[in-house]
């Protein structure tokens, strides 16, 4: 992975890392993926959808375009909401797969330092406290992960998941969405497999369409106030920056 190195006891073991001081990284990002566990607390304030990449449905929230950017981040770099997704507050840090399947931890190589920051690991050669908590969070993350992809998979091998239509836009090109016009027409078995975590995606996707409009709104107000950003704040809240959130099943 290109400007990912993994972290290692004898390659890093007196190396610090720089911890993530604002979201400017994500600046070019259209979209963000989300987890099953954070439904509710992205529901009230994301457009969801869905991403097809190598044959598998990705849920993904809708960050939209501005100049300069995506609309949930201030130009200074603070997030413009009351949820950040947790695929974006694991940076600078990541799960990489070795060729065995299994995990290792990985850093953005600008965020790694042998000058100051936080250390890595301790003097006995294990994870720091901050290092540690921060994979168990990635651990997290990856282990619910695994369940949203096989529920958006369940979704999508009963037809249930489409092309977003055209005429939404050019913000919908290439994203796909719940068709709930399917799911009233599969039979009783098919649509009782899907009870549980794929429909409670399937719902919020469909409920989250509510929010089209707000995205709109939040690009024309950036714009509007991209002169004095200090304004926005109490326009769009402010930031969910804890390692955790409750997972649901």
């Amino acid at each position: 992975m290109a400007d990912w190195v993994t972290v290692s006891r004898t390659d890093h073991a007196n190396s610090g890392f720089l911890p993530r001081v604002d979201y400017l990284f994500s600046e070019d990002k259209p979209i963000a993926p989300l987890l099953v566990s954070e439904l509710s607390h992205a529901l009230p304030h994301y457009v969801m959808g869905f991403v097809k990449s190598a044959d598998q449905f990705h849920l993904v929230v809708l960050l939209g375009r501005r100049q300069g950017g995506h609309v949930y981040v201030h130009p200074d770099g603070r997030w413009l909401g009351s949820y950040v997704p947790a695929a974006l507050r694991g940076y600078p840090f990541a799960l990489g797969r070795t060729d065995e399947g299994g995990h290792v931890l990985q850093i953005h190589e600008q965020h790694l330092t042998t000058e100051g920051g936080e250390p890595l690991f301790n003097t006995e050669g294990e994870l720091s406290v901050k290092a540690q908590g921060i994979v168990d969070f990635l651990t997290q993350c990856e282990k619910n992960r695994q369940v949203t992809l096989k529920a958006c998979s369940a979704l999508a091998d009963a037809g249930a998941i489409v092309p977003w239509e055209e005429g939404s836009g050019q913000w919908a090109k290439g994203l796909y969405r719940f068709d709930e016009n399917v799911l009233n027409a599969l039979s009783p078995s098919a649509y009782h497999s899907l009870r549980g975590v794929p429909m409670a995606i399937a719902h919020a996707q469909m409920f989250s369409m509510n929010q089209v409009e707000q995205l709109a709104q939040r690009a024309k107000l950036l714009e509007q106030y991209g002169q004095t950003p200090e304004n926005l704040d109490t326009l769009f809240g402010n930031d969910d920056d804890e390692l955790s959130f409750d997972f649901d099943s």
